[in-house]
C-alpha cells in the first residue's frame, strides 16, 4: 500500500475535490485520480461517492479515514525524528558555567558527553551567575551551571549538582587559623581578599559582614581564585572562598577555616521551563540527570 497514495486520500476526503487537492499536493488531477483508484482496488472496494463536482466519503472510506490519518501520522513523526537526528549529528549546543568547573564535576560532566557525542560542537561560556542567568533567558546559551541564588523557579528548570560552603583562606600563622570556626564578626577589619565586584560571590561576603554589623575592608578583587590565593602567601590578608575550588590549590603555607554562621551554596543545572531541544540537547540533559550530587 502506498503511503503517498494514503496520504493524497486523506487530503481528498478533506476537500471533497480533486482540482483543489491536486493544487494542494502539486500532482494532476489525472495522477490524483488514478492513485486513488489504485488504492480502491488495493483494498477491495471504493472509498468515495463520486458526483460531478465532488466526492463524499463513503461508508468504506470513512471507516479507513481513521487508520490513514495514523498512518500519515506517523510517516511525518518519523520524518521528523530522522531530520532532526541529521541535524543533531552535525549540532551545536551552548552550556554556560560558573569557573572553576572542575571542582564541582562539571568537566566530567562535559568530557562524559564528549565522549558519546563526537559530532556536537559544544560552546563553553565562563561567567558569573548573573550574567550566565541573562543569557539563557535571552537564548544565548541552553543551559547554565551557576549557583542557586540567581534560579528562578519561576523562569527555570533546575538539576542539583554540588553544593559547598564558604571558607576563610589564610596564612597558617594567623591567629585566626588555630580556630575550628571563625565567626563572620571577627573579620571586621581584616583586609579582605575577594572575587570581582558584581559578581556572587563579592555580593555574598559583603551582604554576609554588613549582615555581622561591619563594613568590609576590601582590599583587592579578582577574577580568578589562583591570583587571590597567591596574594595571601604573600601576606596581602584574607580571602573569603567557596571551599571545592579551593582545597586542590592550597599551598602549604596556607589553610582554611569554616566560616561560622555555616554559608552554603548549591550548583544548578539551569534552563528555561518548556524550552524545545534538538536531540544534542537532549541527550545533555539525559546525562546530567544520571550525576550523583555531591554534598559538602
Amino acid at each position: 500500500m502506498e503511503l503517498k497514495y494514503i496520504r493524497e486520500f486523506v487530503s481528498l476526503a478533506e476537500t471533497g475535490s480533486y482540482f483543489e487537492t491536486a493544487e494542494r499536493l502539486f500532482i494532476t488531477t489525472s495522477s490524483l485520480s488514478r492513485h486513488i483508484k489504485a488504492l480502491e482496488e488495493e483494498l477491495g472496494m471504493p472509498l468515495f461517492d463520486r458526483t460531478t463536482r465532488k466526492v463524499v466519503l463513503n461508508r468504506h472510506g470513512r471507516l479507513f479515514l481513521p487508520y490513514a490519518k495514523q498512518f500519515v501520522k506517523i510517516d511525518d513523526e518519523c520524518t521528523m525524528a530522522f531530520e532532526e537526528e541529521a541535524m543533531y549529528s552535525k549540532g551545536a549546543i551552548g552550556i554556560g558555567s560558573i569557573p572553576m568547573m572542575k571542582a564541582y564535576g562539571i568537566s566530567d560532566i562535559l568530557r562524559q558527553y564528549r565522549q558519546n557525542n563526537k559530532n556536537v560542537i559544544i560552546n563553553i561560556n565562563e561567567a558569573d551567575s548573573t550574567p550566565l542567568a541573562e543569557m539563557l533567558r535571552k537564548g544565548e546559551i541552553d543551559f547554565a551551571f551557576l549557583r542557586n541564588r540567581h534560579i528562578s523557579v519561576e523562569e527555570f528548570e533546575t538539576i542539583p549538582i554540588s553544593e559547598d560552603h564558604l571558607v576563610a583562606v589564610l596564612p597558617k600563622a594567623h591567629p585566626l587559623a588555630k580556630q575550628k570556626t571563625i565567626a563572620v564578626s571577627q573579620l571586621e577589619g581584616e583586609s579582605l581578599l575577594l572575587i570581582s565586584k558584581n559578581s556572587f560571590m563579592y555580593k555574598l561576603c559583603t551582604d554576609l559582614c554588613r549582615s555581622a554589623g561591619f563594613q568590609p575592608k576590601v582590599v583587592f578583587t579578582s577574577q580568578r581564585a589562583e591570583n587571590l590565593v597567591e596574594l595571601i602567601s604573600q601576606g596581602t590578608g584574607i580571602a573569603l572562598l567557596m571551599s571545592k575550588p579551593v582545597d586542590p590549590i592550597l599551598p602549604e603555607d596556607l589553610t582554611h577555616v569554616d566560616i561560622e554562621p555555616r554559608v552554603t551554596t548549591t550548583v544548578f543545572l539551569a534552563y528555561v521551563k518548556e524550552r524545545k531541544f534538538n536531540t544534542a540537547c537532549k541527550r545533555f540533559l539525559e546525562l546530567v540527570k544520571t550525576v550523583p550530587f555531591h554534598e559538602t
